[in-house]
């Protein structure tokens, strides 16, 4: 998944009044992963990964990241029809990781 921006993932992050280690915590990831992304060493990262902190930072899925794959594509497109048709965005098997 490709990063949308990094300033904008920073600004969400000050937004809610958080820091890269308790995004990191809550999203079962390391704390170089976030600051990484944050910093511009890394403007990509798993589907895992983005879909993780979108959920920490409560905000909308592809909002701060985009599919850069086709197998992306194809595996949020099956995780949308999924929640679509039960009517819950966070059902699916993204929501076994947690």
């Amino acid at each position: 998944m490709q990063l949308r921006s990094r300033q904008a993932l920073a600004d969400y992050i000050d937004l809610l009044g958080l820091s890269e280690r308790q995004v990191a915590r809550s999203a079962g990831l390391s704390h170089s992963t976030v600051n990484h992304l944050v910093t511009g060493r890394r403007v990509s990262c798993s589907l895992r990964t983005a879909m993780a902190i979108e959920r920490v930072l409560d905000c909308p899925p592809g909002l701060l990241f985009a599919p850069d794959t086709d197998a992306d594509r194809l595996a949020l497109s099956r995780l949308w029809s999924r929640s679509d048709a039960r009517g819950n965005p966070d059902s699916g098997a993204d929501s076994q990781q947690r």
